[in-house]
Formats: C-alpha cells, structure tokens, sequence
C-alpha cells in the first residue's frame, strides 16, 4: 500500500525572507503558491529556477521527487527536460559555426551524404541545417512505431535505419514551419559528422560542463538513476519506467533545476557565464530569431528560430522552449525587457497544472513591466483587399493524420468596414496590419502572422497555422 504523505516542505535557496515574513511579491510567496497548484492539480513535485538582473539566482520546490518513498524535491534533484535538448542542440550547433566548423545554409547532403531523406523539391530546395534548427525541412513528426520504440540503439545512423521510409519531405523546404523530432534526430547526425565526435560527448564535453551543469547526462546509468525523480502519468499516480527516446537529440538531456540556471543565465546575458564567454552574442540573437520560413523572408520576427519558440503572455515576447518527456512536464523561457528568465519542471505528465503554474510565474517575474505598444499602419483597405479569399490548412505533422482532413480546415479572410478579419469555425478574429504583409492580433504588440506569395501562391503563415489562398 502506498504510504500517505505529509505535507510538502517548501525547499528554498538563495531567498532571503522565510515564508511567514515574504510580501506577496516575494520569491517565497511564489514558491508557496506553486506548491498550492501543485497540490490543486494532483501533482507530485515541482521546481523552480528563477533568473534576474535585480534578485540574481533563486531556486525552489515543493512535494516529492517519489510517491512511495517521500523523497523530496530539491535543487539538486535530476529531472528529465524532454525538448529543450532542442536548445542544446541549438547551442552546440552554433558552436560549431563560430569554429568555423559548419554553416547554417550548408545544405544536409553535403555534410550527411547518407541521411534517409527523400525531396522531390532538392534540386531547387535542398534541405539545409538551418530548416532543421527551424523545423522548415517539410519532414512530418516520427511514426508511431518511432515513438513506442523504447530500446537504445548503438548509433543515431541504426535508429534511422528503424524506419527509414518515413523521411519524405512533404512539401518545399524554407516555405512552412512544422514541428517534428525527426528535425532534432537529423541535428544530432550534423553535430556528430561536423565535430568528428559522437553526438553525446559533443554535448556533454563542450556545453553541458563548460557550464557547470556536472550533474546533467543523458544516459540511463545507476548514477542517474539514484538521483531522478519519479515521472508520473496524467493521472499524477501511476509510475512511467524511464523511455529510451529513440534520437537522443530530440530529448533524452536529465538536469538538476539549479543547474538549469546557467542556460538562462547564457541567454540573458548574451553568450556569458560569469566572467567567461561561451558563445558571440551575434550567435544568441540569431537563435532568437526565425529566417527560413516564408514569413521570415517577409519580415516576421515571430515564431520558432533555431531552438528557441517565442510566445506572448501578457503582451510580452517570450523567448524558450517547453519540455515535454513520459512523466515529466518542463518549461525554460527568458523575457529581455524585464531582464529575467526561469526554469520549471513537474514530475507528472499535467499540461494543464504546468500552463497554470507556468502563468503564475512569468507574472511574477514581470510584474510592472511596461507592455511594448505596436506602432500604427497606414495600410489603405484597396492594399488590404488584395488579401481577402478562403485559404486551406496545407500542413500536418503526423501521418496518421488524414491529409483529406486538411480541406475541412479552412479560413476566410474577408474586409468588413475597411477592416481585415480571419473566419473560422472558431469565430471572427481581426488582423491588424503592422505592413502590407505582416499582421498581429488584438493585444498583441508585434505582427505573429504573415499573408505573402511564393511561385505564384499566396500563403498565410503563422499563429493560426499554414494556409494557401484558393480562391478569392
């Protein structure tokens, strides 16, 4: 029988004040309050690290590491952060650019001759590194045989060669962003052919501990083992073993919540860990900013760059990446205007207690900040009717999804009273112009959907998805 727990102990380090004398605004009364949701949401563990130019490195936790032994969660303790591999990879992919060693718009086939890929578009539209870090290949997700496969493979080459027939690149690479891990497996097979050492040795040997992060790996090992907390299912109950993800790259990285603050650290201050240069800040904006895709090419600076997703909450960007691993939920993200980051993760696969807790704490960390206000556009509505038809979703990421599933998916986009709305299913939605091409949504100060043509066919892309014009 599985042993009752007592309530959690709030573990606190670096924070000045204990709980019973914080203000609200405290890091302690965020930690109280995150472990309150955690409670809310049936959630075993939780930890934060919290990053800022006006309090330095805070870290918290509360609940367990472990159901059944009361283990508690601490600042030390390994949790598995799923997909911000991505960003690792990421980094060490712009490493070996600054070394010289590889380039961003080098094409695939000339540095992995024998990657399993298949594109009809190579002649004109070669797949490059770059649409891997930006997921703008054209590949779709892994199969589902990829992702129930739950044994290690020897070599990245061997898990490529589980299914191999799944590389098809379903349209022109650099026209639409989709995410999909085969993207991050491909990255890893760069990283290896590009450093001439193996892809989990790279990471470790030239990231992980030139930033102090001695505790992360991304082995299953009695050493890891001692130290990882539980993952739990979505019911915050059930046990999930320890998963072998198929291409380590797309997430197999286990990190200790304290040592997850040298990778906000990294970002905010531009390439820096204390005193010591890792990376060119030139190296850290072009991360924050997508480049291959369509809308890129027209100037839409939202969306994903190499390893890093931007976001918008409470009108501000966000800069990061979520996590996502079999009993483990994870999110990094940084905001430069308020010159503060954080690192959270939970042992329970809970989207739901995540997303709340993860909206409690970037409202703490940028309470008072000014919301940037987006500039106004003289876009007349004769430019603005150019734009107007039906469009239809051109994009999937899994194929068991029913391509004939994509023509239901549809939106007009139509003038009413000299403005431009997107109907859908969903509702009417305006799109405010910030140029002829660019367009934000109510509340939001910056453009997250571009309308442009490529060969002849206009395209929206961006927050609601990848749309082509059919008619007008």
């Amino acid at each position: 029988m599985r042993r009752l727990l007592s309530p959690a102990t709030l573990l606190l380090a670096l924070v000045a004040a204990p709980i019973a004398m914080a203000s609200p605004t405290s890091f302690a009364q965020l930690i109280a309050e995150l472990d309150s949701l955690r409670a809310e949401y049936g959630v075993a563990g939780f930890a934060l690290t919290a990053l800022s130019g006006e309090h330095g490195l805070q870290t918290g936790g509360g609940g367990v590491a472990d159901r059944d032994t009361g283990r508690p969660v601490t600042p030390d303790t390994l949790f598995r952060i799923g997909s911000i591999t991505k960003t690792f990879n990421a980094l060490a992919v712009m490493l070996l650019v600054e070394e010289g060693r590889l380039d961003l718009d080098a094409p695939l086939v000339e540095l992995v001759p024998d990657a399993p890929l298949d594109n009809p578009w190579a002649e004109a539209y070669p797949v490059r590194v770059a649409h891997l870090l930006e997921h703008s290949s054209g590949l779709l997700d892994m199969t589902r045989e990829e992702f129930d496969h739950n044994e290690p493979f020897s070599s990245l080459e061997a898990a490529f060669a589980f299914r191999p027939q799944a590389r098809v690149v379903q349209w022109p690479p650099g026209l639409h962003p989709v995410y999909s891990n085969a993207n991050a497996g491909l990255v890893g097979l760069v990283i290896e052919r590009a450093s001439g050492q193996g892809y989990a040795r790279f990471i470790c040997e030239r990231l992980l501990r030139p930033m102090g992060m001695r505790s992360a790996s991304l082995v299953d090992d009695a050493s890891t083992r001692r130290r990882l907390a539980t993952g739990y299912d979505t019911d915050g109950e059930t046990p999930i073993p320890y998963w072998h993800m198929i291409f380590p790259p797309l997430g197999a990285i286990n990190a200790t919540p304290r040592e997850m603050g040298a990778l906000l650290e990294l970002f905010l201050r531009r390439g820096r860990l204390g005193n010591a240069r890792l990376l060119e800040a030139a190296s850290i904006e072009r991360m924050e900013r997508p480049a291959t895709t369509l809308g890129a090419r027209h100037g839409l600076t939202y969306g994903y760059g190499p390893g890093l997703r931007q976001s918008l909450q409470g009108g501000l960007r966000w800069y990061g990446h979520g996590g996502d691993g079999d009993g483990y939920l994870s999110y990094f993200g940084y905001n430069r205007l308020a010159d503060a980051g954080f690192f959270l993760t939970i042992n329970a696969f809970k989207h739901d207690a995540l997303d709340a807790m993860q909206t409690r704490v970037q409202e703490h960390l940028t309470r008072g900040q000014a919301v940037p206000r987006p500039a106004a556009s003289d876009i007349t509505p004769d430019t603005l009717g150019q734009l107007t038809g039906t469009y239809v979703a051109v994009t999937r990421r899994f194929d068991w999804q029913d391509p004939a599933d994509l023509e239901q998916d549809r939106l007009q986009v139509v003038l009413e009273g000299g403005a431009l709305y997107a109907r859908s299913l969903s509702g009417r939605r305006p799109l405010i112009p910030v140029d002829a091409q660019l367009f934000r949504r109510e509340g939001q100060p910056l453009a997250t959907i571009a309308i442009a043509a490529q060969d002849g066919e206009l395209y929206l892309q961006g927050e609601f998805g990848n749309y082509r014009r059919l008619e007008r």
